[in-house]
């Protein structure tokens, strides 16, 4: 066969029918009995590659890439191309270890393409699925996508691969549930609103609190990491966040009505919701429904909502400032915090990160939270500590002039039937004498 033939065999089998990868793996897993892998092969960020040089160019390089592909095939194995930038292999295994080595080669010839005079330097993400004699076709597709997708470096600028695991398998499955539930979750509604108080640290009354989210579901509490980081991901969380802003509208309209105590509480902006440049129109829209004061309601985003992208997150808390909502920096120090940050961003109140609190307070530790406090102090913040649980902690932070304490020392998160008890009873109020007696020995 001369190369114009080859070509053309090579372009036929470019272009077939995904749908022939079926009877193909049937046919081989009859064949191979049980040393047939599926695997699925992604090329990353591709449309890089058709906006640089054009969808023809773009698949000429596919077109290329195949030919890889099926020039590292053995013996009966098979390549076909599944859609846009992604190809299914059949392969017959020896073993994980070989089957990795080759999986490097193919990287490895891939990563060396050239088009135009430039280097593609184009990375790979491959999963794959060791098929069992029962397995479906469209099971050991998921299968090794799944894995693909699961894999830690997946989202990382480096090439990655991953086995299917019954882990994984379990992981997605919970997943599923999650996202079937979360719609009727919403509207019955399962989730509920719990507040946290935070306490001064001046008096021990309680000055304030934080809005979190609970997920109660068939008469049992669905644990936050259960949950939260799928919602994340799927962005359902930006409809958690407006339920949560909502819920506490109403709250502080009830509150008022009746002349009942009334305190600031803050609400978390997930990522999800701090990426929709209409969300903000979106929480003032509920907001104008009631008539409450806009200081009552505090919106806090983390300092990791979009890490590197200080000049957006500058934009995004003007924005609520022109709004006129209070605005406060959560988990500052657990990430990489820049001090820049508290001279750059418009905010009235930094959170410091449970972080600082989890080990017995040392010197090191002393020394940072000391300058901490005394930097937000001179530049009139207030600031709050989240997650502390001890004395030790309790006498540090007032005697270095901290306003506000938030953590199990004082109050694990309640109900809001029970946060407006506790801001009548203000119980706190008896244990700040004793914090006072140690803070003035500690200052001493």
């Amino acid at each position: 066969m001369n190369k114009n033939q080859d070509l053309i065999s090579e372009r036929a089998a470019f272009s077939a029918d995904c749908r022939d990868g079926e009877s193909l793996f049937y046919k081989l897993k009859q064949k191979f009995q049980e040393s047939l892998v599926l695997m699925i092969m992604d090329i990353k960020q591709f449309q890089t590659i058709n906006y640089l040089y054009g969808y023809p160019a773009g698949d000429e390089i596919l077109l290329r890439i195949f030919a890889i592909l099926n020039n590292n095939l053995r013996l009966e194995e098979v390549v076909f191309r599944l859609c846009e930038d992604q190809f299914v292999l059949l392969l017959k295994q020896e073993s994980r270890y070989d089957l990795i080595q080759r999986l490097l080669v193919i990287d490895e010839e891939i990563y060396q393409l050239h088009y135009d005079g430039h280097w593609l330097r184009l990375l790979l993400s491959f999963g794959m699925h060791e098929v069992h004699p029962d397995d479906h076709y469209l099971f050991a597709l998921d299968c090794a996508n799944n894995a693909r997708l699961c894999e830690p470096d997946y989202s990382r600028y480096s090439t990655s691969y991953e086995f299917s695991s019954p882990a994984i398998r379990e992981q997605l499955h919970h997943q599923a549930q999650i996202e079937t539930l979360m719609h009727s979750a919403l509207e019955k509604p399962e989730f509920v609103v719990f507040i946290q108080p935070k306490v001064s640290l001046k008096d021990g009354r309680i000055a304030g609190g934080e809005a979190l989210i609970r997920w109660f579901h068939d008469g049992r509490q669905i644990p936050l990491n259960l949950f939260l980081p799928i919602l994340v991901r799927n962005t359902f969380i930006r409809k958690i966040d407006q339920f949560v802003f909502e819920q506490l509208c109403q709250c502080f309209s009830r509150w008022i009505r009746q002349a009942a105590p009334v305190v600031p509480i803050s609400c978390n902006l997930s990522r999800p919701s701090f990426q929709d440049t209409s969300y903000l129109g979106e929480l003032l829209e509920i907001y104008r429904r009631y008539s409450i004061p806009q200081s009552l309601l505090e919106l806090e985003l983390s300092e990791e909502i979009e890490l590197g992208s200080e000049i957006s997150l500058l934009d995004y808390m003007k924005e609520i400032q022109n709004l006129g909502f209070p605005c406060s920096l959560d988990d500052f120090g657990s990430g990489y915090s820049s001090l820049s940050l508290l001279s750059s961003l418009p905010v009235s109140i930094i959170k410091l990160d449970r972080c600082f609190f989890t080990q017995p307070l040392h010197e090191k530790n002393r020394i940072v939270l000391q300058e901490l406090l005394t930097i937000t102090r001179r530049l009139g913040m207030k600031t709050v500590a989240e997650g502390v649980e001890t004395q030790e902690y309790i006498d540090f932070l007032k005697a270095n002039g901290c306003d506000l304490v938030q953590g199990f020392y004082y109050c694990t998160p309640v109900t809001i039937s029970e946060f407006e008890k506790l801001l009548i009873q203000q119980p706190f109020l008896d244990r700040q004498n004793e914090t006072n007696k140690n803070s003035v020995a500690l200052e001493a």
